[in-house]
């Protein structure tokens, strides 16, 4: 019974919680998250990536053709 009364309480508590949550504010959560920023520098780094490996092969076959 004590285990009971001790959990009870946060039971509740995330109940009202989840009930009273605004869609539209977790919806806006999602644009903006924690790492948007680190997310968007990475897919930078892959596009350069991606550039850098297309130059390689070309002068890697410029070379080849001399």
């Amino acid at each position: 019974m004590s285990n009971f009364i001790k959990v009870m309480p946060f039971i509740l508590l995330c109940s009202f919680l989840i009930a009273c949550s605004n869609e539209s504010a977790d919806a806006e959560a999602k644009k903006d998250h924690v790492w948007k920023e680190q997310i968007g520098t990475i897919d930078k780094a892959k596009e350069v990536e991606s550039v850098l490996m297309d130059s390689a092969k070309n002068m890697q076959e410029a070379i080849e053709d001399q």
